[in-house]
């Protein structure tokens, strides 16, 4: 016998929604603002009305059970018991397709039907109570319903979610019996793997919170997975998120997910690709006039689900496009659907942390016991402040106004509003004398205005819909939704900034410690393994990422050999703002020493363009013979593939690649082997000095913690340590490191350095650096 729980809510959507991806009528009014309308029409509904009631029937269906509950919006006997089911929206009642309105009434003919059959009534109405919410406006229709056709509606109902429930427990048993059994995919573990996989399944079998550094070639992901998959094997969890900051690391999630599959494990996985990149069309515009796989989406749906789920395992994005041009549906839509299905979801952060797009059919209101893996967390710190982070641009708004005709005079007054705020704050900087500010309090009048604009700009969206200027209006319309979401979270762990140059002014809310934002998120699971290569120190990334004090930590030693690579501080190079170009010829010549020690790919990392092409162009004068490839300001995918295919294995020549320090080559790129045999770091890798890094700064002053440190000193070293990365990828590799700056030799860069770098050898002068580069790689050719 099966035993299932659904809400009212969810069975009705997935069964019997219909109809068509509109995002021109959707709702964005938040969770907390639906219920405040609902408890005010509560109110006013006066004392026999019984609101928020819960009720709850169990179903036998053949041999299984099902238990249907939620909660009604309200109850109140007029002719007739009365369920009402409030709605609220920003579209007018007139304007809402017919399928989304049955859809309402759908959901109290349940609570109807529960109602009836506990209280023997025989006959029972519906009230559908809508509110409009720009005017205030209130529909009420009301449907009389007797017994048996409820009860005949519900009976459909249930049997036909009956299949998926049976599927649902059938595909968990098979999940269960196979992950109990489940052994390592490999034949004997690398080093540091098994200790690594037995922190992580303590800790998820705990119920903890672990935050892992293990040097790259460490398999991380495969030794978080394996034991995770174990863990959910035994029912401690129902769901696994892997969650990471790039494409790449999505790939490997998959070939790990693929390694354990090979070995018997049988679960479902899907990867989210972002909504743009997977869009079928040129240009994304979702709604049925535009896309037809928008078009009639929750009418085929279901259909396609259970095609997709009944033959493949591994939704990787090949497989959602497959099937989505197979039926006919949204790829990103569907692989959202699908993920309900699935055992391991993979995606970028913003899946769990972002505001603004989390996830919240699964962490609105958690029913389920979820394990968080984090890959590379350390990109976390700069992404989570973006996340919780929002900016307005006055011309955003002034563009608006000019493109919208003067007929549309409602939001033409609204625009003019928010306007008028932005030009309140500019005559104050005027008078103040100044271009840049921050401030403690959130700028509340602009706030005001743009919470009516936006009401406005909704209801201005679904009524015009062929209007010119509907893609200024709709750019305009989401930033501002993002900036009023934002504000949702302000407190003083925020700053306002507002920036003006000759051409433009913004406004930011700008998130100074995010740590307390992500502790909440990561609160929603009941166990989280955050993890990276370059994590030092611990107790940093710990507090930054909120992992709480009660959070473990934990630091693996590098599985290569110690001696295969070699570290070297030039202690005579000063790359100081103020040396910058005085420097140049010692770096130069360092270059030239690297790659002139062997023949061999090697890269160079500088923490500007402008200090990148200083160095270049005077390398090409001195040394014209060697081949360079240099990195551009904007490059994409394809170009960047190009820039490493030309790193190939066991070269002739030697090559060197200029790159940006903390870029797209700096991190999360695998050149194996020969590919790679020698990295330059150039300087520490300090941010840019600029007015919101001073905030950062003065910010963890305040608070008694080392503000240059959280600022600049740790996120620098973050970036020198992935570059450095890039160099020794597995167990034979050979390389050496040279870090380019004598701030290297101080003490308070030396206590940043992971154990396998104590060895590193100061050289103060470039002869010493020549003749260390030489005896290593003579003492690597005569152990070959």
């Amino acid at each position: 016998m099966q035993r299932g729980k659904i809400s009212v809510r969810k069975l009705v959507e997935f069964i019997l929604r219909k109809g068509s991806i509109d995002t021109r009528k959707v709702s964005n009014h938040t969770a907390q603002e639906g219920a405040r309308i609902h408890r005010k029409l509560q109110k006013a509904a006066g004392e026999n009305y019984q609101k928020e009631v819960f009720l709850k029937t169990e179903v036998d269906i053949e041999a299984d059970q099902l238990i249907v509950e939620g909660r009604a919006d309200g109850i109140f006997k007029a002719d007739h018991w009365t369920i009402d089911e409030i709605k609220t929206s920003e579209i007018h009642y007139e304007d809402l397709e017919a399928g989304q309105i049955e859809l309402f009434f759908y959901q109290g003919m349940v609570y109807a039907y529960i109602y009836s059959l506990q209280n023997e009534l025989q006959q029972i109405d519906v009230q559908l109570t809508y509110y409009q919410t720009t005017e205030e406006k209130i529909t009420r229709t009301i449907r009389t319903y007797d017994f048996e056709f409820l009860k005949s509606f519900f009976e459909e109902l249930t049997q036909e979610y009956h299949k998926w429930l049976l599927f649902q427990e059938e595909w968990r048993r098979v999940r269960t019996t196979t992950l109990q059994t489940l052994a390592f995919p490999y034949e004997e573990y690398r080093k540091g793997q098994r200790e690594l996989a037995v922190a992580a399944y303590k800790t998820l079998r705990n119920q903890q919170r672990l935050f892992v550094e293990a040097p790259t070639g460490t398999g991380k992901t495969i030794s978080t997975l394996f034991p995770a998959l174990k863990a959910l094997g035994e029912e401690r969890a129902d769901r696994i998120f892997y969650l990471t900051a790039k494409t790449i690391t999505r790939q490997v999630a998959e070939d790990a997910l693929k390694a354990l599959a090979d070995v018997g494990a049988e679960t479902k996985s899907v990867t989210l690709t972002a909504k743009d990149k997977i869009c079928f069309l040129d240009e994304r515009k979702c709604n049925p006039d535009d896309c037809i796989y928008a078009n009639g989406y929750y009418d085929r749906i279901n259909e396609g689900l259970w095609d997709l789920l009944h033959h493949e395992n591994q939704f990787t994005r090949e497989i959602i496009e497959k099937y989505a041009k197979k039926h006919q549906l949204c790829p990103f839509e569907l692989s959202l659907d699908v993920s309900l299905f699935c055992d391991i979801v993979v995606g970028d952060y913003n899946y769990l942390f972002d505001p603004t797009v989390y996830l919240r059919r699964f962490f609105e209101e958690p029913a389920e016991k979820y394990y968080f893996l984090v890959d590379e967390a350390h990109n976390l710190v700069n992404r989570s402040r973006e996340m919780y982070s929002a900016t307005l641009t006055r011309s955003a708004f002034t563009g608006l106004i000019d493109s919208l005709s003067k007929e549309h005079r409602k939001i033409h007054r609204s625009l003019k509003k928010v306007d008028k705020e932005f030009l309140a704050i500019k005559q104050i900087a005027k008078e103040d004398n100044w271009t840049y500010h921050h401030q403690a309090p959130a700028a509340e009048e602009l706030l005001n205005q743009l919470f009516k604009f936006s009401e406005l700009a909704k209801e201005w969206l679904a009524a015009h819909p062929e209007d010119t200027a509907q893609e200024k209006m709709l750019a305009v319309y989401f930033d501002c939704l993002h900036f009023l979401k934002i504000s949702e979270y302000y407190d003083d762990h925020y700053e306002t900034t507002v920036e003006i140059t000759p051409y433009d002014m913004s406004v930011r809310q700008f998130c100074i410690e995010p740590a307390p934002f992500l502790e909440k998120m990561l609160d929603k699971g009941a166990s989280s393994l955050l993890f990276s290569a370059s994590f030092s120190p611990l107790p940093y990334y710990q507090e930054v990422l909120g992992g709480g004090e009660e959070a473990l930590r934990y630091r693996l030693a590098s599985p290569f050999p110690i001696e295969n690579q070699k570290i070297l501080v030039t202690s005579y190079i000063q790359t100081t703002y103020k040396k910058r170009m005085e420097s140049l010829p010692a770096i130069v010549e360092a270059i030239a020493a690297m790659v002139t020690s062997k023949t061999g790919n090697y890269l160079v990392f500088f923490p500007s363009y402008k200090y990148l092409d200083d160095v270049y162009d005077l390398f090409k004068e001195l040394f014209p013979n060697i081949q360079t490839v240099i990195q551009d300001t904007k490059m994409n995918e394809e170009e960047r593939e190009q820039f490493l295919a030309k790193f190939q294995a066991n070269p002739t020549k030697s090559l060197v690649g200029f790159c940006v320090l903390g870029g797209i080559f700096s991190e999360g790129i695998d050149l194996k082997g020969t590919r790679l045999i020698g990295s330059a770091i150039v300087g520490v890798g300090l941010p840019q000095i600029n007015n919101e890094q001073e905030l950062i700064r003065e910010y963890f002053d305040e608070h008694n913690r080392n503000g240059f440190e959280y600022a600049y000193q740790l996120p620098g070293m973050n970036k020198v340590l992935q570059a450095a990365g890039r160099v020794i990828r597995d167990l034979n590799d050979c390389g050496v490191v040279l870090l380019l700056d004598q701030r290297f030799t101080t003490g308070r860069y030396r206590q940043l350095f992971p154990p396998h770098w104590q060895a590193a050898q100061i050289c103060r002068r470039p002869q010493e650096l020549v003749h260390e580069l030489t005896k290593f790689w003579q003492l690597k050719q005569d152990q070959m």
